[in-house]
């Protein structure tokens, strides 16, 4: 009889300590692939949720992440949509679990800039916002380079003419906090 208990008390340690070695592989394999994951993944992931930013330049917004670019993030707030670059974000807070896939295609070409000739093009009103001073303008894009825009200030409502444009701002991209769309209205 002692002797089944001295096998069976061995066979117990045994075990205590494969089931250790296992643990711990599958902690170190999961922090291992953990490390792998890429802000841009955490944020495809969040596509369709609610999310807060806070922006170097100051700002807090929260609203629905609704698209992602290889340099920014854009958010539905209220009635109007705001790119982030991600070079102003400092925080994002409310993150889901989920991870989505790396960007790959066209997703991964649309930068910045690409946004912004979107915006150009539509002739959209926007609210922009620099990093420093903590500033905002009010205005119509009128042109996109590689790493900048020009931005014709004309009053909230007011069509991009020749008469209404106050004048024309230069804005590297590095200088972008945020860009607000303005709401249009019918």
């Amino acid at each position: 009889m002692r002797w089944d208990a001295l096998f069976h008390d061995l066979e117990s340690q045994l075990q205590a300590v494969t089931d250790a070695r296992q643990e711990s592989e599958i902690r170190e394999r999961t922090r291992s692939e953990q490390a792998r994951v890429t802000l841009m993944q955490r944020v495809t992931g969040q596509i369709g949720r609610p999310v807060g930013v806070s922006t170097s330049g100051g700002r807090s917004l929260t609203g629905v992440l609704t698209n992602v670019g290889s340099q920014w993030i854009a958010l539905a707030v209220e009635e109007r949509s705001v790119i982030v670059p991600l070079s102003s974000v400092q925080v994002l807070r409310g993150l889901g679990r989920s991870v989505g896939q790396p960007l790959s295609g066209i997703e991964a070409k649309l930068g910045l800039g690409s946004a912004l000739r979107a915006l150009s093009r539509d002739r959209a009103q926007v609210a922009l916002w620099v990093t420093s001073p903590p500033s905002r303008y009010a205005g119509v894009i009128d042109r996109v380079g590689a790493d900048f825009l020009e931005l014709g200030l004309v009053a909230p409502g007011d069509e991009r003419r020749a008469a209404n444009i106050r004048e024309v701002l230069t804005v590297p991209f590095a200088s972008i906090d945020t860009l607000d769309s303005v709401a249009q209205t019918e």
